[in-house]
């Protein structure tokens, strides 16, 4: 199982980017702000290519202090959401003041450009992580119980972190950096 910090995911090829960590009541919240990238990073798995990330894109990510997922939000430079990618995760945690989690490898998406098409994937990872030793069977159930909870909430439009503002939570953190 792979520990990852929000400060270093979803950033391979990106040169310069601002970044922006508050701590709030229920979760921390990070804004990256993409300044420089090699190469955009388009997304193809639902079958049409959705450009997730380019210069002057951002990520907002949620961190739930007492859940086990972490909800990622793509959005392009007119701060539309593009798409959301929730990870299941066994923890969350602060290290160093920097948010983590241990990645249950089970992924959701939910590709705004694409219909709203949600996705499940990574099952594959998972099992292998269960047959490796990296996880436990335990984890299989935690991750598999974790993306039901979210499924329904996703369907009933519950989840508090989807259903938030995210253009203004970039607004909000953006400004703290300037």
């Amino acid at each position: 199982m792979k520990k990852k910090y929000i400060t270093e995911t979803y950033l391979k090829g990106v040169d310069d980017y601002d970044i922006k960590i508050i701590k709030e009541k229920d979760c921390y919240t990070c804004v990256k702000y993409i300044k420089n990238i090699d190469e955009k990073y388009i997304s193809t798995h639902t079958g049409k290519d959705i450009c997730l990330l380019d210069n002057g894109y951002y990520i907002v990510e949620y961190v739930p202090i007492d859940e086990k997922y972490v909800v990622r939000v793509f959005m392009n430079e007119k701060k539309q959401v593009l798409q959301y990618y929730i990870d299941s995760t066994k923890e969350n945690g602060i290290e160093d003041d920097i948010p983590f989690y241990y990645d249950l490898y089970l992924d959701i998406t939910i590709d705004l450009l694409a219909d709203d098409v949600i996705t499940i994937f990574d099952e594959d990872e998972l099992i292998e992580a269960v047959k490796s030793n990296n996880a436990a069977p335990e984890d299989y159930i935690l991750a598999h119980n974790t993306i039901d909870y979210l499924l329904k909430q996703i369907d009933n439009k519950e989840n508090k972190y989807i259903n938030r503002n995210h253009k203004e939570t970039v607004n909000k953190l953006m400004n703290k950096i300037k």
